[in-house]
């Protein structure tokens, strides 16, 4: 939820088009570099965060303490976002911008990594941790859904800041919601033992693991660069109001949950390969379909348009949200055969270090395409060509992700051990 509104609304609210008649604090090119700091940041805090959270001996467990004491800081850095120091185009504004978002993306890491986690270690096998992992999806979309629509509202009728109340506040309680239930599961295999460095290294030396990681920064690239600018999209080339952004996504989301059982299925037969190819080659057609925006030959009004093509995306979106966590899982498995050791935080560490540093390259990209090609009903065409750059991106992710030797169908928690 909180990601979603900093992936949807950071740009936009430092750095809004021209017409929209709002403040700009920053100018557009430099937002870019203040994610790519923030990211950055996040993305060495994600194997460090592992590290630790792997090796950790508590009586709560491994994962539990980093989810319950990370909300609280998570939470207030994501509040103060929303309240930049200078009413005006300002460089205090953007250092204060890329400060906040550093420690907004480093308690982020603090929290998600240790939860994410918990996944292969709570289930075995591929049946179940594909079924957890929709059940995940699901309650990701809802934080989605309100991320998109919600904060639109919210931010229609008060503005930004208090919408950054709002959302800060829902967050802190789901958060704190497994960090009070959720009982972990005794690992299987040694836990500690291992630096940092080790660590590192023995994950790199897992080979699926590499063409998995390599597949998904492509992937995020192209994904992220989408998020950013879809508030743009709506706004600018469907001609409609802050107000409809989120009713937009909203359709996406909606479909993505519609989509959800379709893609349990289908990776349950078929295996978290197959499934994961699929979703990404549909997403690679979609992608490339927005550079068609609003000159279709059709009697479609524009907004239509991108109605069909922003609900279209919410079928490969639900392959995005169910598939890479039970795909790691099984990764951490293959690592336990390999080194003796239950090592789960290590990977998705690994995983976040990669994509977030991809996703800040990303947001690099789309500010220098932005400003280079225009982001204004005069000048949309930087607007357009994220699409089709996205699809390229997405494009060279799925054929790497061709080599990934594991993900075969399904299998149970006896074959898992063996």
């Amino acid at each position: 939820m909180v990601a979603q509104v900093v992936m949807m609304w950071v740009t936009y609210f430092y750095s809004p088009p021209p017409e929209a008649g709002l403040t700009i604090y920053v100018p557009i090119s430099l937002v870019g570099w203040a994610m790519v700091i923030g990211r950055m940041v996040d993305a060495i805090a994600d194997p460090l965060v592992a590290v630790w959270s792997d090796n950790t001996t508590s009586r709560w467990g491994r994962r539990i303490p980093f989810i319950l004491f990370g909300a609280p800081p998570l939470i207030l850095s994501f509040i103060f976002l929303w309240k930049p120091p200078v009413a005006e185009i300002s460089w205090f504004n953007f250092l204060y911008l890329a400060l906040v978002l550093s420690a907004f993306f480093f308690f982020f890491t603090v929290v998600v990594a240790p939860y994410l986690a918990l996944l292969p270690e709570i289930a075995r096998g591929v049946r179940q941790r594909v079924n957890l992992a929709a059940w995940q999806a699901f309650f990701n979309i809802i934080g989605l859904a309100i991320a998109m629509v919600g904060s639109a509202l919210l931010v229609e009728r008060f503005g930004f800041f208090t919408m950054g109340l709002v959302i800060g506040l829902v967050a802190l309680i789901s958060y704190w919601i497994p960090a009070l239930t959720v009982a972990e599961r005794r690992p299987e295999g040694r836990t500690t033992g291992i630096g940092f460095w080790q660590s590192i290294v023995l994950t790199l030396r897992n080979r699926p693991f590499i063409f998995y990681i390599l597949s998904q920064i492509c992937f995020w690239f192209g994904f992220n660069m989408v998020m950013i600018t879809a508030a743009y999209f709506v706004t600018v080339v469907m001609g409609l109001g802050e107000g409809q952004v989120g009713l937009t996504l909203g359709l996406t989301m909606l479909v993505a949950m519609i989509s959800f059982p379709l893609i349990t299925l289908l990776a349950r037969k078929k295996g978290t390969k197959s499934a994961m190819l699929f979703t990404t080659a549909l997403f690679v057609v979609i992608l490339a379909a927005l550079a068609s925006f609003g000159r279709w030959p059709l009697p479609i009004s524009p907004a239509l348009q991108g109605f069909i093509l922003f609900g279209a995306a919410g079928v490969p979106l639900a392959g995005l949200f169910v598939l890479p966590n039970a795909i790691v899982a099984e990764l951490t498995d293959y690592d336990q055969a390999i080194t003796g050791q239950r090592r789960e935080a290590i990977y998705y560490g690994m995983q976040g270090l990669a994509v977030k540093a991809a996703m800040g390259l990303s947001s690099l990209g789309v500010s220098l395409l932005l400003n280079t090609f225009g982001y204004s009903q005069s000048r949309p065409l930087g607007i357009l060509l994220s699409g089709p750059v996205a699809a390229f991106f997405t494009l060279v992710g799925f054929v790497i992700f061709l080599a990934y030797p594991l993900g075969k169908a399904d299998v149970g928690e006896d074959q898992v051990r063996k």
